[in-house]
């Protein structure tokens, strides 16, 4: 008797794999959900920035009123006579602020800022590293030695402020061309628009007190 041979159907294992197309449909979905993300990323981001920003100027204020309880109320000032501007001066008084009160060099640095994070303070030149005005700058060294200021007639006037908040073209921004913080004689910090600054680099009332002649 003949035996049948019967031959039963093969299984095909069609291994799993992504055509070209819908690869491509895949990469396309990752870009868009990307794009999607980056600017609430980027907010987030930068919240956090402004968030440490005011911490580091609320420390600056805090160091400020320390240096003028410590020299007769007067804040760091050591303009030659009849000198508004003087670099030689500001690095002194700045770099004494910083080895005397403040003792941290990263809180003269906004994190906003894409200069790099100064590791030592040794100057007050702004183009210099490790400079106290990587950042911020600040309204008591910009005085005439002969109108203080003293830290108790000046009441509501700016200390320190992110550096050019005021200024309507880019430069050196923190946080790009709205304005930029503010710490004032009351130990209080805020988000001060550029609409609202006296000068580029001068904050309000910064002119109200000030006197250079």
């Amino acid at each position: 008797m003949a035996h049948e041979t019967i031959t039963l159907p093969r299984r095909h294992n069609r291994a799993a794999a992504f055509s070209l197309v819908e690869l491509l449909v895949v990469i396309g979905i990752i870009a868009l959900i990307i794009a999607i993300l980056l600017p609430t990323l980027a907010k987030a981001r930068e919240a956090s920035n402004r968030t440490k920003c005011l911490s580091n100027l609320r420390s600056l204020g805090q160091a400020l009123v320390l240096y003028a309880n410590s020299s007769n109320g007067k804040l760091p000032n050591a303009n030659p006579a009849e000198t508004a501007d003087d670099a030689a001066a500001a690095t002194a008084v700045l770099v004494a602020l910083n080895l005397d009160h403040v003792r941290a060099a990263a809180v003269f640095h906004c994190p906003s800022d894409v200069d790099p994070l100064p590791l030592q303070i040794v100057t007050a030149d702004y183009a210099k590293p490790n400079s106290a005005r990587t950042s911020y700058d600040f309204y008591s060294v910009w005085w005439m030695p002969e109108f203080g200021p003293k830290i108790a007639k000046i009441k509501d006037a700016p200390l320190a402020w992110d550096l050019e908040g005021g200024k309507p073209t880019l430069g050196w921004q923190n946080h790009g061309l709205k304005g930029g913080h503010v710490v004032f004689t009351d130990g209080h910090a805020a988000w001060q628009p550029r609409e609202e600054w006296d000068k580029e680099n001068w904050p309000h009332p910064a002119q109200k007190y000030y006197r250079a002649s």
